[in-house]
């Protein structure tokens, strides 16, 4: 009687778990509508990581009740090998570019030609801005997400489902009541301009090429071998399409749009439909000058016949609908002249010369500078100062230096000559071998502190968020730090001694400090700065160290041994552990009480070292306990079975991954055997 008891208290908390998380699910999921589609949140950031670590925690208690559509499982496991292939069921047709008038009344009598229209008649549009994205095929069977494909050639693509699944504009299940068997929403996967320049400012604090534009910034980060770097990159999506649909009536464009915001998905709220030609152009005009007011690229308008029944019959020529076209602005340069060349100096000690120009509008907005990136890029271009330059904004945003007009060339312009010692603190400047930048060697520099406090106390870092721009440069300018660890040593007094800081405010910006005494390990990693270690590096790290203290003991052959972390970081790694400046700078930390969180650590150079490990079907442990344990041992959990995979350990009713294991002779391990097997490795 007591066990039966002990069975129905268990079942009625399995139960109730069970209801939680679906409500749990649900109340995510449609905050994710509000926030990632309506641009309407109606909860705080604090509210919803407070649902979704709920949901977290229920998971981990009840792995049983783990499903693939839970929003805690956005992120998967890297590919191995190549993107498979998908075969379009409609083609993905590309759009036909007219630039100028003469070439759209050109098109536009094209389509009269073709439906016998005669000269009156008025075809009806829908216009919208063309977004300087990626195409995308989603397709969803009964409502939900199962795979996502890139356009490639139109009739097939690449499957980039698991990289498509962390975005969050992409529901995982449509908003149609009933669901349709088969629906195909297309659209453009890209990254808005606020959330670039976000990005390439990060680029440059860990020392990484900058990307060139948001379209170049989106085709690289959806492409990514690894799920977990395409969630780290700032995507989103908007639709304007279909493919094969089934289930839903559709019969014009506009209830394409309609059907698709529906759905659940982003749709460009200024479309529209236009009465002819003539309203086409109004909206192309409207838009010559609009675009430079909205936060994402676009480099014209698209133009399609609003009737389905028009678009059948009026078919493809040469691989373009004709049905529709891609009107093109043409790109916005503009000639200025360099008055100035100057050199930043960044947190790395990087030796950035910017060109000063007499300002100009370009692309919306007026420009006065831009970076030149690094001498070499100086010289190649032969930049000079009172030069007559043209001048453009690489992808709307980054103004940029075309060419030099050479031809105006007085005689008087002056070559800039690059410093040899650092403009702010006077220090050696020297270029590594193999590297374009050149680097100011003093790591007391005051232009490196100012940059490198910013990094330390930005949110992704030790997240101080009281202690901003302008107070680094007040706390430098007084003397008052001299690395990032002073900022744990400030007081009450030296922070009123600054101008316009009131006792209140001086409190506020200590307590903020205080409560970044703890964070977790990578946070503190990356915070650091140390040259090509970003915040996935850091976390890497941290995960196979476990402990501050253990890394700083670590040779330079095992940080560079860490899967995805390679020898460049390593040495990088090491040979800023070594510097007696940041072994100072890490004492002072510890003396100050600043504790990171610890991380589970991972074995190194055992024999499961680099090792792959594939789970499938229902087993007792939990999954990500199971996905912790061969982490520990250097090995690395996979989502997805090949040759190069080295163990695929089975549960009860193990499916596909199973049978491609056998057909491929991968070691198969029974859950018993899997753990025998790691007990031996240890």
């Amino acid at each position: 009687m007591k066990q039966d008891h002990e069975d129905s208290t268990t079942q009625q908390q399995l139960k109730a778990a069970a209801a939680e998380i679906h409500k749990l699910r649900e109340q995510l999921a449609y905050h994710n509508y509000r926030y990632y589609i309506l641009d309407d949140p109606q909860v705080s950031d604090d509210e919803y990581d407070m649902t979704m670590r709920r949901l977290i925690a229920l998971e981990t208690e009840h792995p049983d009740l783990i499903t693939p559509d839970s929003p805690t499982q956005r992120v998967g496991a890297p590919l191995e090998g190549e993107f498979p292939e998908v075969v379009h069921r409609v083609p993905m047709l590309s759009l036909q570019d007219v630039r100028g008038d003469e070439e759209l009344v050109e098109w536009e009598n094209r389509i009269r030609r073709h439906m016998h229209l005669p000269a009156e008649a008025v075809i009806e549009y829908v216009c919208e801005p063309k977004i300087d994205g990626l195409a995308m095929s989603l397709t969803y069977e009964n409502g939900k997400f199962v795979r996502g494909a890139t356009r490639g050639n139109g009739r097939q693509g690449e499957d980039i489902t698991a990289n498509l699944r962390t975005i969050n504009a992409i529901p995982w299940q449509l908003r149609l009541e009933p669901a349709p068997p088969i629906f195909e929403p297309r659209g453009e996967v890209f990254m808005m301009r606020s959330e670039f320049e976000k990005l390439n400012e990060r680029q440059t604090e860990e020392g990484k090429p900058l990307f060139a534009n948001p379209r170049n910034a989106g085709a690289g980060s959806v492409r990514q071998k690894d799920p977990k770097i395409t969630a780290s990159r700032p995507l989103t999506f908007f639709a304007y399409a279909v493919g094969a649909v089934e289930g839903v009536p559709l019969h014009k464009q506009w209830d394409i749009l309609e059907v698709l915001r529906r759905a659940g998905f982003r749709v460009n709220s200024q479309s529209r439909i236009c009465q002819g030609l003539d309203a086409v152009r109004e909206f192309i005009e409207h838009w010559r000058e609009e675009r430079h007011k909205v936060d994402y690229a676009t480099d014209g308008v698209v133009v399609k016949v609003n009737d389905l029944r028009w678009q059948d019959e009026l078919g493809i020529v040469n691989r373009f609908p004709r049905w529709a076209c891609a009107f093109k602005f043409p790109p916005e340069e503009q000639i200025t002249r360099v008055l100035d060349i100057t050199v930043n100096v960044g947190r790395t000690g990087a030796l950035t010369p910017l060109a000063h120009f007499e300002p100009v509008e370009v692309a919306g907005t007026t420009v006065s500078k831009a970076t030149l990136h690094n001498e070499d890029e100086m010289k190649r271009k032969d930049i000079r100062i009172g030069d007559k330059v043209v001048i453009r904004k690489a992808g709307e945003i980054i103004p940029e230096v075309v060419r030099v007009i050479t031809e105006e060339r007085t005689g008087e312009e002056k070559v800039f000559q690059f410093p040899t010692q650092c403009p702010v603190c006077n220090a050696a400047v020297v270029k590594p071998e193999g590297e374009a930048v050149a680097r100011c060697v003093n790591a007391e520099c005051p232009a490196q502190l100012e940059r490198l406090l910013e990094h330390f106390v930005s949110r992704g870092a030790m997240n101080i968020d009281r202690v901003g721009e302008k107070l680094i440069k007040q706390l430098v300018a007084a003397d008052l730090v001299h690395d990032v660890a002073d900022l744990f040593y400030l007081t009450k007094e030296q922070l009123l001694s600054l101008e316009r800081m009131a006792e209140k405010s001086a409190q506020n910006v200590l307590d903020s400090i205080e409560g970044a005494k703890h964070p977790p390990l990578p946070r503190l990693i990356f915070a650091l700065g140390i040259r090509h270690v970003g915040e996935r590096t850091a976390g890497l790290i941290a995960d196979r160290f476990g402990t501050l203290e253990a890394l700083r003991a670590a040779p330079e052959a095992e940080i560079a041994g860490i899967h995805d972390v390679g020898q460049v970081a390593g040495a990088s790694v090491r040979s800023w552990l070594e510097e007696e400046h940041n072994q100072h700078v890490l004492d002072k930390l510890e003396k100050a009480e600043v504790r990171p969180e610890e991380s589970t650590p991972v074995a190194a150079d055992g024999q499961f070292t680099g090792k792959s490990f594939v789970f499938t079907g229902a087993m007792t442990i939990d999954r990500r306990e199971a996905e912790a344990m061969v982490k520990r041992v250097g090995a690395r959990p996979s989502g997805s079975v090949s040759k190069k995979t080295d163990y695929v350990v089975v549960g009860d009713n193990a499916g596909s991954k199973a049978d491609r294991a056998r057909e491929l002779g991968v070691k198969i391990l029974t859950e018993e055997e899997f753990k025998a097997l790691l007990e031996l490795g240890l």
